[in-house]
């Protein structure tokens, strides 16, 4: 009941949807890419508990951020971030920014298994919690956390992508599609998936929505496109003012071997003209290394004070009107010009029909007043008159 009327609600929405996905890649329109290390910085990058034996990354490649962190098993969590500016908003006052951020978890090839005796170099596993004896622990999660008492900002929790809970209980790959908009006149968030198999048996379609929001304009939009491949997984979202945190669960082991993949789009609004400071921005995964250390098994990066502020921008420039053109014999403008017999009038404009329909295109057109054709009219009249005599 609950997917249909999210399909009722995407049917009156009518705009939800984007027109069109890039393949696999980020696009956006009426939204600036922020610069790496200038538009948006941050302090330090740290394993997320403190280990020496970690290997954690985060720097800046044009743009786009990297971030990630290894073991001595050869687990890994990467997570790639790109950060947006609108240039038009719905005037609120405050300036709305979108962080795209693009996450993986893969299993090593260097565990302890010991069913029989130690087994070195054995295949790492994804934290599946098929095995919930010993806990459940996320396969991968994404956390940022902000201090609103600053008074600068806060999470749009309401237009982060993902913004509530969802599970898919399906066998192969789900083809996602993501969208946050914000333009002069609307607003909103939209979260589609593909149809995927079910079955050797045959296929089963299941396109629609996972998650709707207002209106999606494409006009002003940033939007992305990406394949998932579990069984039966869920997510789990918190969101608050100072708080947005995706939980990702693998439910079965039947692809605890492979990576795991999401992406989220978190959503920042903060006073026009004013930087916002992300206090953490936390990447983790959790794997299982076999009857050694022990058994459960986290991985993660934390990135520390991440400010993102508002880039460089010169705003268009309104067109200058057309000074009014004055006669210089009588001192009057064209508008208002006095033909000598009291009647005063407003001119007329010679254009083609393109022109006279938008007026506003209409530039160039010649415009003449009834004075200046009674002149034009004699002149002609006089010269006429000579050449017969």
């Amino acid at each position: 009941m609950r997917f249909l009327s999210l399909l009722a609600a995407l049917a009156l929405t009518g705009t939800a949807h984007a027109d069109d996905f890039s393949d696999s890649e980020t696009s956006y329109s009426g939204a600036s890419i922020l610069e790496g290390d200038w538009d948006v910085s941050f302090e330090t990058a740290t394993d997320i508990a403190g280990s020496e034996d970690r290997f954690p990354y985060a720097f800046f490649e044009g743009n786009t951020l990297y971030v990630g962190n290894s073991d001595q098993y050869d687990n890994t969590i990467d997570a790639i971030v790109e950060f947006f500016w609108f240039q038009s908003s719905i005037d609120r006052g405050t300036d709305f920014y979108v962080a795209v951020i693009k996450t993986r978890v893969t299993p090593g090839h260097n565990c302890f298994y010991a069913p029989w005796g130690w087994a070195d170099g054995a295949q790492c596993k994804l934290w599946a919690d098929e095995w919930s004896d010993w806990g459940e622990h996320p396969v991968l999660s994404v956390e940022a956390l902000t201090d609103i008492e600053r008074e600068q900002g806060a999470f749009r929790w309401d237009w982060s992508v993902p913004f509530e809970s969802y599970g898919i209980d399906a066998y192969g790959q789900v083809t996602f599609q993501n969208a946050y908009g914000i333009g002069s006149d609307s607003e909103g968030a939209v979260m589609a998936h593909g149809q995927y198999p079910i079955n050797e048996d045959g296929e089963v379609e299941a396109e629609g929505n996972v998650q709707i929001k207002g209106y999606h304009s494409s006009e002003y939009s940033v939007q992305t496109q990406y394949e998932v491949t579990l069984y039966e997984w869920d997510v789990f979202v918190d969101g608050r003012a100072d708080l947005m945190a995706w939980d990702m669960y693998l439910n079965l082991g039947a692809r605890e071997t492979q990576s795991a993949y999401h992406e989220y789009f978190l959503s920042v609004q903060v006073e026009e003209g004013m930087p916002f400071m992300i206090d953490e921005l936390n990447f983790m995964g959790n794997f299982d290394t076999g009857w050694y250390d022990p058994f459960h098994h986290e991985l993660g990066v934390t990135l520390t004070d991440l400010v993102i502020s508002q880039p460089f921008f010169i705003p268009a420039e309104e067109e200058e009107e057309e000074p009014v053109v004055t006669d210089s014999d009588t001192g009057d403008s064209q508008e208002h010009e006095d033909t000598g017999d009291g009647d005063t009038s407003t001119p007329f404009e010679f254009a083609d029909d393109a022109a006279s329909a938008d007026p506003q295109s209409a530039k160039g057109c010649m415009t003449v007043n009834r004075g200046s054709l009674y002149v034009m009219f004699m002149a002609a009249l006089m010269v006429g008159f000579r050449r017969k005599d």
